[in-house]
């Protein structure tokens, strides 16, 4: 946080719509990512009104102040980036009752994933979005031991902030409704019901919203943007080469910025890139699924290179050059301590990986609340991954890491397994310390 703050790099690419959203809120009542030019915006202009949702710009409005370095909002992100830590590892600490040297080895686990102290310290959303996460999961976990309701609506307001932080999170209220119908199917009590349907309620409302503002019902206009430039274009990209993918988007773009309102321009944008993929649906499908893995393995260049202000070798990412075939080369650029600190990275993350996918399979023999609760976290892992497809890069597993670090450190103990008092299956436990 002192290095950002002394050296300005809290300004991500991303993090000037936030910023200009919260100015024109504030001087405007606007929510709008661009400038504010005081008349009705037209045509590509419209998506930025709903380019961010709600959530973030009014965090950097309450915290930043006036000042012009926002250091009460780095503040606050730091402090819930080890609130979030502290909780995984204390999780883990009361089950494992690690020594020494397994607390080293958490450190290290904890300390080899850069993008979380990154993300800490920057204007973005995936820190407080981070936070909800682990609330929805602990009030989960808490629901699953109690069966109490508060729990239930604990986690229907998790999501809701969640969904207003990043758009990803708003299908996710379906799945919320969906678990408070079928729980009331069980007990024959309709306050879960009614529970369940509050975040579809809020997203329902936040489209009706848009419409009012846009003349579009939808909730974010991000949406057809990473259809149209990174899953269409992606596979237009492999299948005929880059030339053709910026021919393709120009020519898209142009027929969109003809149509007379926003909702058409959006359609034709949706069919456009629907044929695409279509067109092409192996070359997609492989596409989606090396996004998917990138989610989980990405060292994150883009990150550490904004972050320290370093001058990227290229514009495009990683993942981006290896589908051209031009990872090699740009691997050949790249300075060699930053090759070592990114192969280093890598290496992490598969260790990572391994040991998550062992603590999964040992909490099956654990207490009900996280033999349950290792499904939610791996639903909500592969819920963003999928949703995530293509733009898979470390940035988009912040929000959902503790769950990933969480599994990481269940497999990290020696031994068979964990029992039902959280201690190693080979370590005498005795019955005062079972019951407790």
């Amino acid at each position: 946080m002192g290095w950002v703050l002394h050296k300005g790099t809290w300004d991500f690419p991303d993090s000037g719509r936030y910023l200009q959203a919260a100015e024109n809120f504030r001087v405007y009542g606007k929510l709008y990512a661009k400038p504010w030019l005081g008349l009705p915006p037209r045509g590509q202009a419209v998506q930025e009104f709903t380019i961010r949702p709600l959530g973030y710009p009014l965090a950097v409005l309450g915290l930043r102040g006036g000042m012009t370095r926002p250091a009460l909002l780095l503040g606050l992100q730091n402090l819930l980036s080890l609130l979030n830590i502290g909780l995984v590892l204390s999780l883990w600490a009361r089950r494992a009752r690690p020594k020494a040297r397994q607390w080293a080895r958490a450190l290290v686990v904890v300390l080899s994933f850069p993008a979380q102290l990154i993300y800490a310290n920057a204007v973005m959303s995936e820190m407080l979005l981070q936070t909800a996460v682990v609330v929805m999961i602990a009030t989960g976990l808490g629901f699953i031991r109690t069966q109490r309701k508060q729990y239930f609506a604990g986690v229907a307001g998790a999501t809701i902030v969640a969904l207003l932080l990043k758009p990803v999170f708003y299908p996710l209220a379906c799945v919320i409704a969906g678990l408070g119908m079928w729980l009331a199917s069980r007990g024959r009590r309709l306050d879960f019901v009614f529970i369940g349907l509050i975040p579809l309620v809020v997203v329902v409302l936040y489209m009706g919203w848009n419409k009012e503002r846009t003349g579009y019902f939808h909730f974010s206009s991000i949406a057809e943007i990473n259809l149209l430039h990174y899953n269409a274009a992606g596979v237009v990209r492999q299948a005929e080469g880059p030339a053709a993918e910026e021919k393709w988007v120009a020519s898209v773009l142009q027929e969109a910025n003809k149509q007379p309102d926003f909702a058409t321009r959006q359609h034709v944008i949706r069919t456009r890139a629907g044929a695409a993929l279509w067109a092409h649906p192996a070359v997609y499908a492989r596409q989606h699924l090396q996004g998917m893995a990138a989610l989980f393995l990405d060292p994150g260049r883009f990150d550490i290179t904004q972050f320290l202000r370093l001058e990227p070798s290229n514009g495009s990412g990683l993942l981006a050059q290896a589908q051209t075939g031009g990872l090699l080369q740009a691997l050949c650029h790249m300075p060699s301590a930053m090759l070592s600190l990114l192969g280093w990275v890598l290496l992490a993350n598969v260790v990572r990986l391994v040991l998550a996918a062992r603590g999964f399979l040992r909490l099956k023999h654990s207490e009900p609340g996280l033999r349950y609760g290792r499904w939610i976290a791996l639903g909500l892992l592969l819920y963003v991954a999928l949703l995530t497809g293509p733009l898979g890069a470390a940035r988009f597993l912040v929000p959902v890491w503790p769950l990933l670090l969480g599994l990481a450190l269940m497999g990290l103990q020696k031994g068979a397994g964990l029992d039902e008092s959280g201690a190693d299956e080979a370590t005498p436990v005795s019955e005062d310390q079972r019951q407790s």
